[in-house]
């Protein structure tokens, strides 16, 4: 792979056309993940690859190639999710509780907009998109460690959350 890099930091096409093949279906999958539209994708992989080509000779080897691309490819894609997000709902989530199953209209997005950003796409990705620690860990190079934190407080926020807004809308458990 180094010696790939070096060659395409000379102005090696084919070694750059290596590089981009090896890495453009994971590249893809990161980008769709996260802003769930193909195109979009398509276009965050393909802006990605254009920073890595004016940036690869400022590229050191201090991390991997896949690190730094996985990297450009997930802000890229934060950036286009923001500017694009659009209102995940649910109609119906079902919530337990104790004297009943009951089924309530909740606004996902709203609920999960109180969560700060890295909270956010920690949620979305672990409960929504049904992503693995591991995967979140590629998506964004979070630490394991760090993911779990940003989960367990994502779900107490949540969680303290629905109480209050059970609580003011009059819905708490007498």
């Amino acid at each position: 792979m180094e010696s790939l890099i070096k060659q395409a930091k000379k102005g090696d096409t084919n070694a750059l056309n290596t590089l981009i093949n090896n890495h453009r279906d994971l590249a893809f999958s990161i980008a769709l993940n996260i802003v769930k539209n193909k195109n979009d994708a398509e276009d965050i992989v393909q802006n990605s690859f254009l920073i890595v080509l004016k940036s690869l000779q400022s590229f050191r080897n201090e991390s991997k190639f896949s690190t730094w691309l996985f990297k450009i490819v997930y802000r890229e894609s934060i950036k286009i999710f923001k500017q694009k997000q659009k209102l995940i709902e649910f109609s119906i989530l079902e919530i337990e509780s104790e004297e009943s199953d009951i089924k309530k209209e909740i606004n996902i997005t709203k609920l999960l907009s109180n969560l700060n950003e890295k909270e956010y796409i920690v949620i979305s990705l672990f409960y929504l998109k049904e992503k693995r620690i591991n995967d979140i860990v590629r998506i964004t190079s979070f630490s394991k460690a760090n993911i779990k934190v940003l989960l367990h407080r994502g779900r107490q926020k949540l969680k303290k959350i629905k109480l209050d807004k059970s609580y003011y809308h009059g819905q708490e458990n007498n």
